[in-house]
This record gives C-alpha cells, structure tokens and sequence, in this order.
C-alpha cells in the first residue's frame, strides 16, 4: 500500500498553489535551480577565503601559502608538485609526454586547471575551482537526483542541501583531491542502478543508462582503483535486488485477479542490469591500474621525479593482486585482497597519530569474519568519543572537535536512517541506498585503519545515509505538524 501511495504521489506531484501558505516559501527556496546557484556561490566563497587566508599566511598552520589544507589534507602538497609538472608540460607544447604520463587521471585534469588559469591564479587552490566546483555541483545535483527518484522533490532538495554544508565534506571538495571525482561518479553509477531498479525502461532508456552506467564505473576506477570491489559489490546487489522485485512483483500479482504479471515489460531493465555488472567487472579487469600516490605522514614541500616513482612503485607493489602465487578461488581472492589492502594502509599510515587496531591482520577468512563486528563498528561510529576531545598530531584540538560534532550529527543520521528504512521497507531502492552504505562502511572498517583516511572514503556512504534520513525527517516534521495542528484545532 506504501508504495501504491508513494507512487500516486510521484505521478501527480503538490504544485505550489495546493501546498498550505505557510509551506510554499519553502517549496519557493527550495527549488533546485536556486539552490544550485546558490551552492555555487557558496563554493565559490569559501575557495577564494581559503586562498585568501593561505596567501596572507592567516592560519598558517591550517592552510598554505597555495590554499592547501595542510592540516586535514597534507598530501596535496605533492598531489600539487605533480599537477603543477603536468602543467608546465602543456604550457611548453608537450602534448606527448603529458599524456603517456604515469600520472592519476584527476591530477592530469587539475594540471588543465593550473595550465589555463594558473596564469592568472597560479599553480594554487583558487585555479582549480572550476574543476571543483563542477564535481561539487554534481554531487549535489546527484544527490537531488536519488532523492526524488527514490521519494520525492522535497527529499532531494533537502538533502543535498544537508550535503552542501557538510563542513569537512566542503573543505575536502576545495582541494586537490580524488574525492570529488570518485563520490560524483559513484553516485551517478548508484543512479544507473535505481533507474534500472526501479522503473521499467523502454529498450532504448535501458542501454542509455547503462552505457551511463558504465561510463561512471570508469571514472570512478580512474580516481580510485583500490574501490574496485565496492563498485562490483554495488552492481551486485543492485542485481540481487532486481530478481527479489521480480518476484515479489510476480507473487502479488498472481494473487490479483485483475492484472497478469510479463515478463516482456521487464526485460530491457534485465538486459540492462546484467550489462551493468558485467561492465563494472570488466572496467577492474580490462582498464590498467592508475596507480595512486602513497599518502606520507610526513610531507615534503618539493617532490621529485624519483620521489614520485619510488611512491607509485610503493603503492603498486602494496595494492596489485599477487600473480605469481594468486589463490585459485574467487572467495580465496578476496580475502587475499583485504589483507593486502589492509598492509597498504597499516604501512602509508605507521607514523599517523589516529590509527586504530594497528596490530591486527587479516589473513584467511575466519580472521575477517571474527573481526566483522569491529569492522561494523569503526565505518559507522569512527572516530570514537574518546578520541574527539584528544591533539592529533595534524589537525589539533579544533579539527579533532570538528570531526566529533561531525561524527555526533553522523550518529543522528544512521539513527534516522534506520527510521527511513523501515518507513521505506516496500521502496526497493531504499533497500538499495542501504545495503550499498552498509557493504562500504562495514568494508572501510576491514581495511583502512586510519581514521583520517576513513572520513574522507567514508562520505559516499554517509551521503546515502543522509538521504534516508532526510526522508524520515520528513516523516516525522510532518507527524508533528500535524498533531501540533489538531491540538490547536481541538483546542
């Protein structure tokens, strides 16, 4: 019944003239076009600020002369070094040697940025706002997109609303990272799977979207390829999902006398959903490694052409699956694989300040699945209380407050998010936003021990958490209007 209601509602949506006068400056602010300038207005300023405050040396010890955050994200200084060699290589004509590179795909687009605006600009934050921004938009208008296909226009303006003042999140998405690139295009991949989800394309509408689809699980292989697995699992459970609907769907309506469930309305949305995992497999099977610089605890302002080798060889050496002695099974593969990323980061992390369970290894699978609680409780609940009042050795006291009132709001929205889960139980993309959340943090916590690295892989995640929980705070702003309604009128 939910979902027969939530459906009449999708295909004849409240226009503004039928909301009650109290709420229709609401639906007026809420408008997406407005909140997308505003947005980037707003992105738009605190870019400049925080050139502004490294250029005159104004929190020295939190942002650079070039408008890096050196406190919470010290590897831009190199990620920087590199964009800036790219840049020189296109300013000097060397179109060639720029693009054979072994260099991450976004630190090549960030070197277009320096190369076109760093004339202006220089080689700093401020040039490569535009490339920030575009990702920034995106996200947010993603994150628009999931709530009102999965709820309705209220849901998505909200919660990308929520999103676009994340504080940390806004800081991360000013600076030369793979972040924004990587959350953009796991979102729109997301997206592919709930249109295919939860609609029944037309043949045409289906390949469309799947060739989106597999589009997204390129770009976000190219900014992130040790996420390969998470982006399989997604596609995965999207396609577990599907075959539930389908027969859910099948059994209802054999129990109605006046509709026939076919078969025939459902297969382009099929042959799209299998194409999708076989494209998401295939991009971490046939796309060559971009190899990611190793992140140092200790960052140099320079940093060579040996520096940058040596890094990569590091990475690679510390991510790539083992050949020579491989395990012969898929699920031996996997365990494999968690245990050497683990190594990855127990090793680009040994001196960090924040690391948590240092000491443990995973190395078969009654070891991971012993630690699966733990690894459960660190993706949803890190960083703990105890740690939030606590010096670390980059951020401080003020940035380690900042990550415990971000992690207590993170603690209300996993709690609303429950609530939007069970008020959305029929929804099959809620089940889907979910499990896909549920799979990465519970993953982040098998692997990454280090809790500035975890804040920032975790914000795909949390992102679908905040779109649940929009829609239960919804529900529940809604229940108490109107009881708050009927006393008045009682009274």
């Amino acid at each position: 019944m939910l979902k027969d209601v939530t459906a009449e509602i999708k295909s004849n949506p409240p226009t503004e003239a039928h909301l009650p006068t109290n709420d229709q400056w609401v639906s007026i602010l809420l408008r997406p076009r407005r909140l997308l300038v505003a947005a980037a207005v707003f992105h738009l300023v605190i870019t400049v600020t925080i050139s502004v405050f490294g250029h005159f040396a104004v929190l020295s010890d939190v942002f650079d002369r070039n408008g890096i955050a050196i406190a919470v994200a010290s590897d831009g200084i190199k990620l920087r070094a590199e964009a800036v060699r790219r840049s020189d290589e296109l300013t000097h004509g060397q179109i060639r040697q720029w693009f054979h590179a072994n260099t991450p795909f976004y630190l090549k687009l960030y070197s277009v940025c320096f190369a076109t605006f760093g004339i202006v600009f220089g080689p700093t934050a401020l040039s490569a706002e535009p490339l920030n921004m575009f990702f920034y938009l995106a996200i947010l208008i993603l994150v628009f997109q999931l709530g009102q296909e999965i709820f309705n226009r209220r849901v998505g303006s909200v919660a990308a609303a929520v999103v676009a003042v994340w504080p940390s999140f806004l800081l991360h998405t000013s600076q030369l990272l793979r972040d924004p690139m990587f959350i953009a295009g796991m979102l729109a991949f997301i997206l592919a799977g709930v249109l295919l989800l939860s609609r029944d394309l037309s043949g045409r509408a289906a390949i469309l979207t799947t060739i989106a689809g597999g589009f997204m699980a390129l770009l976000v292989w190219l900014s992130r390829d040790t996420m390969g697995e998470v982006l399989s699992g997604t596609a995965a459970i999207a396609g577990l999902l599907f075959v539930v609907r389908l027969f859910v769907e099948k059994r209802r309506q054999a129990k109605s006398a006046q509709t026939k469930f076919s078969w025939r309305a459902h297969v382009p949305s099929l042959v799209g959903m299998v194409l999708l995992i076989a494209l998401s497999v295939g991009v971490t099977r046939v796309i060559p490694r971009f190899q990611r610089l190793s992140s140092n605890s200790q960052p140099t302002t320079t940093l060579g052409p040996d520096d940058w080798e040596n890094s990569r060889r590091l990475k690679r050496d510390l991510v790539a699956e083992p050949q020579a002695d491989a395990p012969a099974n898929a699920w031996s593969r996997l365990i494999a694989r968690i245990g050497k990323l683990r190594q990855g980061f127990a090793i680009e992390f040994a001196d960090a300040g924040s690391n948590l369970d240092p000491d443990v290894q995973l190395n078969n699978t009654v070891d991971v699945i012993r630690y699966l609680p733990r690894a459960a409780m660190i993706g949803y609940f890190a960083p703990f209380p105890r740690m939030w009042l606590t010096t670390g050795n980059q951020v401080g006291r003020s940035g380690r407050i900042l990550s415990g009132v971000e992690t207590l709001a993170l603690y209300l929205i996993e709690a609303l998010a429950l609530v939007g889960l069970w008020s959305g139980r029929r929804l099959v993309g809620v089940w889907f936003l979910w499990l896909v959340s549920a799979m990465g943090l519970i993953s982040l916590g098998l692997v990454v021990m280090n809790v500035g690295a975890l804040y920032r892989l975790r914000y795909i995640f949390a992102i679908l958490l905040i779109i649940l929980a929009t829609e239960a705070g919804r529900r529940i702003f809604e229940s108490f209007h109107k009881r708050k309604h009927l006393l008045a009128s009682s009274s």
